[in-house]
């Protein structure tokens, strides 16, 4: 029976030993040793950190023959000269342990200084070669005070492994001398593991360690709060992902004795991958100090239409202002055109009261929830405003600022001017040429995307052939676009809006490829548009023995279930042995396998290194993609020889024909299976075994085109008697593939000059319908709801 196992997001090295037989002549003895043989023992403490009460600390030291009473000399090395060492340590007749006893006077050690100290025992005629006869310690004085118990919530292994979102106490203490830094006991330990993971202590002691650390957090500056790069104590022993480390990417803040750093500002490094994870990408993470009171001061600015006077002489924007149930006032001012980059700089002047024609919300209430105001413009065109809530003691919070761009028609009802947008594809020879040898064109094409006045934009690259297959099947460019896209905003729109276009290349894309890029953007006046544009990449001269080109391979079962895969193999500069496989299992795929022409033994072998992840080594087993745009299924490679084993990351091997140099068949099973969100199987999205034909694909379209999947249902019933997903598959973290990227150019983005405006404001009640166009907003993304 097939054991299934997913395996973890890393090559389990494994280490070959090479044994020799040996005969008894070639045994030598160890040394012979008599005396005492008194040594320091294997688990003693070697670091120390002291309390207030402590004067001493007791060193064990143990001996083997303990008939008779003995004294052994013992040298010791202490560079502050603080600590009372004995020069020798003493045993009663028949006791083989004993104790070096260190005392000290704890009035004169510094907090948090590191005292280093070194014993060893003078005496070679009671000493052992098979103990140890040196021991080196650290004494450092216990530097925090015990504040009581605080909380944490989640938002950190999350964005690398599924689990679940909680919030548990913590003992959170704070430092002596230094004020602002605390130290959280233990707060990533067991508690926090068996709450995320889902899973008892001892079902995760299988895979996972955890040593008692704990974490320190500099808040000497409460609005650049920083955890500095040290050990989570966390370290996974099965897949070879090492210890655990966390640490700051973003500065965060301490405000009203509640921690928290922005979304993306921490990062998870895994050390035995080498590999760095950001992390809090919700925003979750969060460190209340004991006695912290959880306030509400969020503020939502937005635009909610236009009201005209009755004699049609004036027009007023009408703003609504949505706040958290703590806020007790709101000041803001309206800025002329799109300034959305300079808000905080508005803000900043906005709480320091330098700002000009700053307004204050009339006849505040506490805890309404939302208010509106009017303010009267004299013209249509592109308006921002800025606004800040205030605390309980009437100051205004600059974090929580909130700033909205709207279109004002004016009362001649100005229609909003069209989206302005523009994109082109081409070939980096000819319009980036400095940067060919970085980017060729078997594998690179430039991109431009001119226009101006954007607010948001988007990017989708895909293969022609994809592109057109999705159409087919009756999708619209926009809703494709919405699903696939990656939302270019921060890194293309400066450059677009403050220069008017933005170039570079995609990179490590399928070479003699045709290529489709859609983009599309919404610009400040709400209107919103798609263009795209297309060119394929250039061919790799070649001229090796294997067929290269596009393969198919088909699979039926009695049940109905049926599945087809196009891959193609690609060629590689220069080489008769090296090549690339791409479309493996999912047709529309673009990851790039490494695979291996050997002429000899007449196979093309994938050994699971794919371009992009070669730090992985074999990832088949380990590495997943989305099946759907929502990314509610995943499905994994698997290749394997024997299905009744548990090996799912066996090297995938085909059978290459002597005479047509053609790939001719499956020599390993290849299986794609699909796993939901909560890592349990649902089906397949193919199954080829041992023996599966392959031949050349010949349908229309170029050799360079993918073909889309083509999946007739979702196989629910496999050769196997019974299907099972280790307990552990939730542990692993998964890898959602974008094998496209960019080489980014760096552009100089500059902001123009911000003028606020002297308007005739006032409190209105909200508009009973919508007039023209309304900015979306949110008071704050939703928290995952906490166990």
């Amino acid at each position: 029976m097939k054991s299934i196992k997913i395996f973890f997001l890393a090559t389990v090295a494994i280490v070959a030993g090479l044994f020799t037989a040996c005969s008894d002549d070639d045994f030598k003895a160890g040394p012979e040793v008599d005396g005492a043989q008194v040594y320091f023992p294997e688990n003693v403490t070697t670091q120390h950190s002291i309390s207030d009460d402590v004067s001493s600390i007791a060193i064990p030291v143990k001996r083997i023959a303990k008939d008779e009473a003995l004294t052994v000399a013992v040298l010791a090395s202490d560079e502050s000269g603080l600590f009372t060492i004995p020069s020798s340590v003493s045993f009663a007749a028949g006791k083989e342990t004993s104790e070096l006893l260190i005392t000290f006077d704890r009035t004169k050690l510094e907090d948090g200084k590191e005292y280093p100290l070194s014993f060893l025992i003078n005496d070679e005629d009671n000493t052992t070669p098979y103990g140890n006869r040196s021991l080196d310690i650290t004494v450092m004085p216990w530097p925090w005070v015990k504040m009581g118990t605080g909380k944490f919530r989640e938002g950190w292994l999350s964005d690398v492994f599924t689990g679940n979102m909680f919030e548990i106490d913590v003992t959170v203490h704070s430092h002596k001398s230094k004020e602002g830094i605390y130290m959280v006991e233990e707060m990533l330990g067991w508690p926090y593991m068996t709450e995320f993971f889902g899973a008892t202590q001892e079902e995760l002691s299988e895979q996972f360690s955890y040593t008692p650390s704990n974490i320190v957090i500099d808040c000497s500056n409460a609005t650049q709060v920083t955890i500095e790069e040290q050990w989570s104590g966390i370290t996974e022993n099965s897949n070879g992902y090492g210890n655990f480390m966390i640490a700051s990417a973003e500065p965060g803040t301490l405000v009203n004795g509640v921690i928290t750093f922005p979304k993306d500002g921490l990062t998870a490094k895994l050390v035995g991958l080498d590999r760095e994870f950001s992390a809090n990408s919700q925003g979750t993470f969060r460190i209340m100090l004991p006695g912290a009171e959880i306030v509400d001061y969020t503020l939502s600015a937005a635009y909610a239409g236009m009201k005209v006077s009755a004699d049609g002489e004036t027009a007023s924007a009408v703003i609504d202002f949505t706040y958290g149930a703590d806020v007790t006032g709101i000041s803001y001012v309206l800025a002329s055109g799109n300034v959305s980059d300079t808000a905080d700089e508005i803000a900043a002047a906005i709480a320091a009261g330098t700002a000009e024609n700053i307004y204050e919300v009339k006849d505040f209430a506490v805890g309404a929830e939302k208010v509106s105001v009017e303010a009267e413009l004299e013209a249509s065109g592109v308006y921002t405003v800025i606004a800040l809530p205030k605390n309980k003691a009437g100051k205004l919070l600059e974090a929580e600022a909130s700033a909205s761009s709207f279109f004002f028609p004016g009362k001649g009802g100005s229609s909003a001017p069209e989206c302005d947008l523009d994109a082109m594809l081409g070939l980096v020879s000819v319009n980036w040429p400095e940067q060919s040898a970085d980017c060729p064109d078997e594998s690179s094409l430039y991109f431009e995307i001119t226009g101006s006045e954007l607010e948001s934009l988007f990017t989708w690259l895909t293969p022609t052939a994809n592109l057109e297959a999705l159409l087919a099947e009756g999708a619209s460019e926009e809703e494709l676009i919405d699903a696939y896209g990656t939302d270019q905003s921060a890194k293309f729109m400066p450059s677009i809006n403050s220069k008017g276009g933005y170039g570079s290349a995609w990179i490590n894309l399928l070479d003699d490829t045709s290529y489709t890029m859609l983009v599309k953007a919404t610009n400040i006046y709400g209107k919103s548009a798609i263009v795209k544009a297309n060119h394929a990449t250039a061919a790799i001269p070649y001229s090796g023995a294997l067929a290269i080109g596009r393969y198919r391979m088909s699979y039926s079962e009695e049940s109905g279930y049926a599945c087809e895969n196009v891959f193609r193999v690609h060629p590689t500069a220069g080489s008769a042995t090296d090549f690339f496989v791409s479309g493996l299992g999912d047709s529309s795929s673009t990851l790039q396998w490494y695979a291996t022409y050997d002429s000899a033994a007449g196979t093309l072998t994938l050994d699971g290194q794919a371009k992009g992840y070669e730090s992985y080594g074999n990832i088949f087993g380990g590495i997943s993609s989305n099946y759907d745009p929502a990314g509610t299924y995943i499905y994994t490679w698997w290749s394997y020889v024997d299905p009744e084993g548990d090996a799912t990351n066996d090297p995938l091997v085909f059978k290459v024909d002597a005479s047509t140099k053609q790939l001719s068949e499956l020599n390993t099973y290849l299986h794609c299976p699909i796993l939901d969100a909560n890592d349990a199987y649902v089906g397949d999205l193919c199954f080829f075994p041992i023996g599966t034909a392959v031949t050349a694909y010949t349908a229309n379209g170029a050799n360079g085109a993918n073909s889309a999947a083509k999946v007739q249902g979702i196989r629910t019933r496999v050769p196997f008697s019974s299907v099972r997903v280790p307990a552990n598959a939730k542990f692993r973290f998964e890898n959602r593939i974008d094998a496209t990227t960019v080489k980014t150019v760096n552009a100089n983005v500059f902001a123009n000059g911000v003028r606020t405006l002297s308007v005739k404001t006032a409190k209105c009640e909200p508009l009973p319908k919508q007039i023209g166009r309304r900015a979306d907003f949110k008071i704050r993304e939703n928290l995952p709801v906490l166990k």
